[in-house]
C-alpha cells in the first residue's frame, strides 16, 4: 500500500510539474505597428491654404508659389507636371498668357487626414492665345478636380485635371480633326 502512495504521489508531483513548466505560452511574436504621423487637415485650415491658391493662379504672380507648395512638391495637371517653381511659374505664363481674366471658383471640398480632394471651375473669356490659336473672347467655364497632399500647411502633392478641349467647344470657331499617322506598318 505505501508503493501505491508512493507511486501516485510521484504521478501527482509529475503532473504538477508538467502542468507548471511544460504548459507555458510560446513566445509571442512581437507585433510592430507601423503609424505615419499624419496632422488631420481642419476646414479653417484648408480655406486659409485655399485663398493663397486663388491668389496664386488668378494673379499668376511666381512670388506667391511658396506660400502653396513647399520647397519639395510635385504637380500633375492635365498640362504636364511641375515639381520646382520655375517650372510651375513657366504653367502660369502659359495660363496667363491664354486666359488672362481667369478666375478659380471652389465649388466643393472633402479633407481625409492630410488630404484633400477639391471641385472647383475656371471662368474668364478666351482673349489671349495658347499653342498657336488666337482668342476669341468668347466666354467659359470649365469644371476641374485637384486632389492634395498636404504637410505643414503646404502642399507636397497636387493631382489636378480638367477638360481642356471644353475652353474651344464654348469658345467654338475651332475645329479639332484627327491626324492620321504617317508610319508604315
Amino acid at each position: 500500500m505505501k508503493q501505491l502512495i508512493l507511486k501516485k504521489s510521484l504521478l501527482f508531483i509529475a503532473l504538477i510539474a508538467f502542468l507548471t513548466f511544460g504548459c507555458k505560452d510560446a513566445p509571442k511574436e512581437e507585433v510592430i505597428e507601423e503609424t505615419v504621423d499624419v496632422t488631420a487637415f481642419s476646414d479653417a485650415d484648408f480655406n486659409a491654404l485655399w485663398e493663397k491658391v486663388d491668389a496664386l493662379w488668378e494673379q499668376r504672380d511666381p512670388a506667391l508659389i511658396h506660400t502653396v507648395y513647399a520647397d519639395t512638391f510635385t504637380r500633375a495637371a492635365t498640362g504636364g507636371t511641375s515639381t520646382s517653381s520655375e517650372e510651375l511659374t513657366n504653367e502660369l505664363d502659359a495660363v496667363g498668357e491664354a486666359f488672362p481674366g481667369m478666375t478659380l471658383n471652389l465649388v466643393s471640398y472633402n479633407i481625409g487626414g492630410n488630404m484633400a480632394s477639391v471641385i472647383w471651375t475656371v471662368d474668364g473669356n478666351f482673349t489671349g492665345e495658347i499653342a498657336g490659336l488666337k482668342g476669341n473672347g468668347k466666354p467659359y467655364s470649365v469644371k476641374g478636380i485637384t486632389v492634395l497632399t498636404i504637410e505643414d500647411g503646404k502642399v507636397v502633392n497636387d493631382d489636378s485635371s480638367w477638360d481642356t478641349f471644353a475652353v474651344f467647344g464654348q469658345t467654338g470657331g475651332y475645329t479639332i480633326v484627327e491626324v492620321e499617322s504617317t508610319e508604315t506598318e
